[in-house]
C-alpha cells in the first residue's frame, strides 16, 4: 500500500517537491510541485507551480497548474493559467485564470507526460 504525503493544517511547507505518490495538502504549501495526485483540502493553500496527473481542489490554489484531470470541487479556488486534459468544476467551485488550455491531442498530451 502507497503512503500518502499529508501536510497538517497549522502546518507549511516552502520549497520544491518531485514524487511518485500522492499529497493531502490541509496546511500551506509554496513553491514547486510534481506528484501523482494532489488533494488540496478545504483548510489548504498551495501558491507556485503545479504539476500532477490528477488534481482535487477543495481549498485555494493560487498558481499556474498542469494537469491531466483538475476536479475543482464546490469550495475550491484556482487562480492561475491552467493547462488540461479533463477539467470538472462543480457548482460553486471558482477558476480564475488567463489562459486555460486544453491538451486536445496527443501532441500536447504526451509533451505533458514527458515533462512529468
Amino acid at each position: 500500500m502507497e503512503n500518502i504525503i499529508k501536510i497538517k493544517e497549522h502546518s507549511s511547507f516552502r520549497g520544491t517537491y518531485s514524487g511518485s505518490g500522492d499529497l493531502e495538502l490541509y496546511g500551506s504549501f509554496e513553491g514547486v510541485l510534481k506528484i501523482k495526485t494532489l488533494y488540496v483540502k478545504k483548510t489548504g493553500l498551495f501558491v507556485g507551480k503545479l504539476a500532477a496527473q490528477k488534481i482535487i481542489i477543495e481549498g485555494e490554489v493560487s498558481a499556474d497548474i498542469e494537469a491531466e484531470t483538475l476536479h475543482l470541487k464546490p469550495t475550491g479556488l484556482v487562480d492561475g493559467d491552467l493547462i488540461y486534459h479533463n477539467l470538472i468544476i462543480e457548482s460553486g467551485g471558482l477558476l480564475n485564470s488567463k489562459r486555460v488550455h486544453n491538451m486536445s491531442n496527443d501532441k500536447d498530451i504526451m509533451k505533458f507526460k514527458s515533462n512529468n
